[in-house]
């Protein structure tokens, strides 16, 4: 079974929901240049993320996963999520990605995995949000982002939607979005979706580590979008600096182990990276901790091409079949609990 595990979605429900808030993120028209459209985010006064409504077609999408050789797409709702706005329209949000995402899963059961959204601005609404999404919907995990409205994901008031995720057991999704240091990585959009965003991945593993999340919340796996940001590229220089400094840092910041072994413990997706970087990625985490990821329905040809890619890195990586099959859709299914799937 093969298992895309980043393929989004932005239902048309949520967006006319969105558009409706007018909250401090929305949609801006298309750009007269390029007819690309933006999500225009008010308080950092850029744009955080390019919208795209392919995909929206459930048949179509069908059809490509067919022709491409995709058995079952994780879906998720990629930034911004519900946790870009404030109060009771965030909780509205966050429910109308649910139920979408929800009803398309129960359509077509053997297709689509959902993961919820939660609106962070609340955390008891999103404890409540997070048991309706799992007790009601039948959603597998939470989709999560880099960061949760411009916060760190170590944040001690999180721990209530952490101990739940953990009480049944369910996976984190971290996806980046409109980086921490947005306002830092330059005028334009694009700088930014190509180096703030690994960059804001790599942060939000090591809050997760050096906050002692991973440590506190062991029944949560996390899977981590396009490769984990920059991690396993930095992999030999993070070793030379933690060696000799271990138990400095276990001390300082109260560890168990090496955060260099805690950094190994995620999963991260494979999506649209080339061979050279997956074989980089693979002997940083092993084949063990590696999950397609697509991110269809991105990108040329109705989202294919960024599909075909990300397929034909795997293949290059000239590995036995069993390894093969693993990062596939093995480990995805693991993650997901899906069985002898």
């Amino acid at each position: 079974m093969v298992i895309d595990f980043q393929a989004h979605i932005f239902p048309e429900e949520y967006i006319n929901k969105l558009q409706g808030l007018d909250g401090a993120v929305v949609l801006e028209p298309p750009d007269p240049h390029s007819g690309m459209s933006y999500f225009y985010d008010k308080k950092l006064k850029c744009r955080i993320n390019t919208a795209t409504f392919q995909g929206r077609d459930i048949e179509r999408r069908i059809e490509h996963m067919d022709h491409l050789g995709i058995d079952v797409h994780v879906l998720s709702i990629p930034a911004p999520g519900a946790d870009r706005f404030e109060g009771e329209g965030a909780v509205r949000l966050a429910r109308v990605a649910n139920d979408a995402i929800s009803a398309l899963c129960r359509r077509y059961p053997k297709r689509f995995i959902g993961l919820f959204t939660l609106p962070s601005c609340s955390i008891q609404a999103s404890v409540d949000e997070l048991d309706r999404a799992v007790k009601e919907l039948g959603l597998h995990g939470f989709a999560c982002f880099s960061n949760l409205n411009g916060k760190p994901l170590d944040r001690e008031e999180l721990f209530p939607i952490y101990e739940r995720l953990a009480e049944y057991k369910l996976p984190v999704y971290i996806h980046p979005t409109a980086p921490l240091a947005t306002e830092a990585t330059g005028i334009d959009i694009m700088p930014t979706l190509i180096f703030g965003w690994a960059f804001d991945s790599t942060v939000a593993m090591t809050h997760l580590i050096y906050g002692r999340v991973l440590e506190r919340f062991p029944e949560i796996i996390f899977v981590v979008a396009d490769v984990g940001g920059v991690l396993a590229f930095f992999a030999q220089r993070a070793a030379n600096i933690y060696t000799g400094r271990t138990e400095e840092i276990r001390q300082k910041y109260g560890l168990k182990e090496n955060p260099l072994d805690s950094f190994k413990r995620f999963y991260v997706d494979t999506a649209d990276h080339p061979v050279s970087t997956l074989r980089c990625v693979k002997d940083f985490f092993g084949v063990d901790r590696l999950v397609l990821g697509t991110n269809y329905p991105y990108g040329p040809e109705e989202g294919c091409l960024l599909v075909r890619n990300s397929l034909n890195a795997v293949e290059g990586l000239d590995l036995p079949q069993a390894e093969r099959e693993k990062i596939l859709g093995l480990n995805a299914a693991r993650v997901l609990k899906l069985g002898a799937s």
